[in-house]
């Protein structure tokens, strides 16, 4: 018996409060798949992303679902409001936008007041107010090292462990800021400690597989690659970087593999439709990969990575149709000599 849309979220949302996140997603997408843009199968998704450590993708969906949902002036939308404004607090808190996180929360509360939000609202001032505390100090850190000042991001995880040294954020902070510094060897044991501390954080098995990858150790990398993926089965980035790994080792079925697996998971992910079309650029499937790399560009215009092996196929492309039609060619007749 096929389910309706109604029992199909409600299914999902049961499963979500039990943290099947998997199953929980599956059913989501098949209510999209219903009904397109459903506000309450795209928050659910939203909600796993804030609840497995992918902020950036919550926040995509989150704002949205809220353009949809803020036009309503329906008096049943008050709660709806609410709650998708509390997940983008979450998710800007996530992401180190404290203060934005803030006003989002109390934006939800004055909607529709609850003790969670206001007890989340005043640790939030008390973190805004004393910079000295830990969350403060991983905020400042984390928004220093997306904007590049790697050297300071160091500085402020190193006093953020000198508070407490067993913090898996911080460890796994300074682990990244290491990485970006090229230090391999300092970030290796931040990254293990973090795990060890956090072993449930799929994105920091995910992480430690990009280490291993960028010190060479392949086999290293694809087992932590995988690792991620046994915590969380549908983490998209470890399926690009197994990808990557599998690539790399010449083992290109596999990776081929792990990149349609991403597709599947997300449709949107230019990434994945890149890496696709260039393994299979090399492969001499120019038909296909172009499609790919279109689908990478028209995802997010002006990709330089996929502009790039666009155009090495493109260059490929003509050299093969000249190839061809030099040996389809009759030779020329030479000129007599006198």
């Amino acid at each position: 018996m096929t389910k309706t849309l109604t029992e199909i979220l409600k299914e999902a949302g049961a499963l979500l409060e039990g943290r099947d996140y998997t199953n929980a997603t599956s059913l989501y997408q098949e209510a999209m798949k219903l009904q397109p843009g459903n506000a309450a199968a795209a928050m659910g998704i939203a909600m796993i992303h804030n609840r497995t450590g992918q902020p950036e993708e919550a926040l995509k969906i989150l704002q949205g679902v809220w353009k949809t949902i803020s036009r309503s002036r329906r008096k049943k939308a008050v709660a709806p409001k609410a709650a998708v404004l509390a997940q983008i607090g979450l998710a800007q808190q996530q992401l180190g936008r404290a203060i934005e996180a803030l006003q989002n929360f109390r934006r939800a509360n004055v909607l529709l007041p609850s003790a969670e939000l206001a007890e989340r609202i005043q640790k939030l001032e008390s973190v805004i107010e004393n910079p000295n505390t830990i969350a403060q100090l991983l905020i400042q850190a984390s928004q220093l090292l997306r904007s590049g000042k790697v050297e300071e991001a160091v500085k402020v995880y190193h006093a953020a462990l000198q508070l407490n040294a067993d913090q898996p954020e911080a460890l796994h902070g300074l682990g990244l800021a290491l990485r970006a510094q090229k230090d391999l060897d300092g970030a290796l044991p931040l990254f293990q400690q973090a795990i060890m501390l956090a072993p449930d954080r799929a994105d920091y098995y995910n992480d430690l597989g990009i280490l291993f990858q960028e010190r060479g150790e392949l086999e290293k990398a694809i087992s932590f690659h995988k690792r991620a993926l046994k915590i969380k089965a549908d983490f998209v980035p470890a399926y690009i970087n197994l990808g990557v790994a599998y690539k790399r080792m010449g083992k290109l079925d596999d990776a081929i593999a792990a990149y349609r697996e991403a597709i599947t998971l997300q449709p949107n992910s230019s990434a994945a439709h890149n890496n696709l079309g260039n393994l299979l650029r090399i492969q001499g499937d120019l038909v296909n990969a172009r499609k790919e790399l279109e689908q990478a560009i028209k995802l997010q215009p002006g990709y330089q990575g996929a502009i790039e092996n666009l155009a090495a196929l493109e260059q490929e492309a003509k050299l093969k149709s000249a190839t061809s039609q030099a040996v389809t060619k009759p030779p020329a007749e030479a000129d007599d000599r006198k």
